[in-house]
């Protein structure tokens, strides 16, 4: 009896981890399903699920599975969390696991892969660069701003280029692209704000830039507004996203040159083709600067409260100055800032309706809906009659 107990306990934990390596620690396997369609749908429709979610291990993915279905949802894009905090057992770095012994994505993914009608739906995994963690016990690698102070969750210019936050930000994205081969990685949070001019980031600048200094007012405070300024922070972002395409490109013995490099970026409401070029957000030297990028549009009507007609004016714009549309993903955030009670508070499930179809214009192919957290059953239903019959 003492004999058959023990081997069912093997069997149970076998069952439980089945993404477990021969070593005891998850690792890929086999049992990680294949996360890319063999062939792209023409219309991509996707839902992107918060790494809450994508951790918790009470989630229904049988239901989320559901939904999805439902909505005509033929790809989802599962949070993988940051370098400092991950869905899986990242060998480099085992103290940085939400969860040791648990390989969160290829749980969630092994649910999903299989979309409407039995097709498979393409999966991909989102990176957040933001270090809250890492800043706050090394505080030297935040970003800082004009009067010095340091942000708690950016990194420096410096950092990212050439530093430590931009060698594990790359690492990280290899580790996922080897070990799940997904469809594309999403990099979000990757942007400049006010924390670029710390000493680290000055001699940065010189360098880069023959400049023996910040450009200066008058009043010799440093000139923010300065073009030099912006075009020094998008060659910076355009090296940073240049080595994580080579990386990706190198995993898998050369076969990662399949797997897609997303970058999440702001709209400039007033002039969309303009991008933000002080966030290193530039769209025209992003996509001339890197092999294949594509530009995930935050085209958040919620918060702040725009009208929901303007994500159709968004693509009106691009399309007209020129840009290749297929180079853009439109993503329509759920988030609303309408009530101080409850800052959580999704858009009406009509403003989604009309926002969502908006996004689908002007050879806007791929668009996607976040987060999954603030769905509820009404917002379902907007995505059921916007995208059902619009499948391949």
């Amino acid at each position: 009896m003492t004999g058959v107990l023990v081997v069912l306990v093997a069997i149970a934990v076998v069952l439980a981890r089945p993404w477990s390596g021969d070593d005891g620690t998850a690792g890929a396997s086999p049992s990680v399903p294949d996360l890319r369609p063999s062939t792209a749908p023409a219309q991509v429709r996707s839902v992107s699920v918060d790494f809450d979610v994508v951790t918790d291990p009470g989630t229904d993915w049988d239901a989320v599975d559901r939904h999805l279905d439902e909505a005509g949802a033929n790809a989802v894009n599962l949070n993988a969390g940051r370098v400092e905090f991950t869905a899986f057992d990242w060998p480099a770095h085992p103290d940085a696991a939400a969860e040791p012994g648990t390989d969160h994505l290829a749980v969630a993914s092994s649910h999903l892969v299989d979309g409407p009608d039995g097709a498979h739906r393409a999966v991909s995994l989102i990176v957040d660069a933001f270090v809250p963690a890492w800043i706050k016990e090394d505080p030297s690698i935040a970003g800082v701003d004009a009067q010095g102070r340091r942000s708690t969750h950016i990194a420096s210019a410096s950092a990212l280029y050439d530093g430590p936050v931009g060698d594990r930000l790359v690492a990280y994205v290899s580790a996922l692209g080897e070990r799940y081969d997904p469809s594309s990685v999403e990099l979000t949070e990757l942007f400049f704000s006010s924390y670029t001019y710390g000493a680290d980031d000055l001699a940065l600048f010189r360098r880069m830039t023959g400049a023996q200094d910040w450009p200066r007012t008058k009043s010799d405070d440093i000139d923010t507004a300065d073009p030099s300024i912006a075009r020094w922070r998008n060659a910076v972002m355009v090296h940073v996203l240049d080595r994580v395409r080579a990386a990706l490109d190198d995993v898998r013995d050369g076969a990662g040159r399949r797997i897609g490099l997303t970058l999440d970026v702001r709209v400039n409401w007033d002039d969309p083709p303009a991008g933000q070029p002080y966030n290193g957000q530039d769209y025209r030297a992003l996509l001339a600067g890197v092999r294949g990028l594509r530009l995930q549009l935050w085209a958040y009507v919620g918060r702040p409260v725009r009208p929901a007609t303007s994500v159709a004016g968004l693509t009106t714009s691009l399309a007209d100055a020129g840009y290749d549309m297929s180079r853009f993903i439109v993503s329509v955030g759920l988030w609303s800032g309408r009530s101080s009670d409850d800052p959580q508070a999704p858009i009406a499930p009509g403003v989604l309706d009309v926002a969502v179809r908006g996004a689908a214009t002007h050879g806007v192919n791929d668009v996607n809906v976040t987060p999954y957290s603030l769905f509820s059953d009404a917002h379902w239903a907007v995505l059921a009659d916007a995208w059902v019959d619009q499948g391949d």
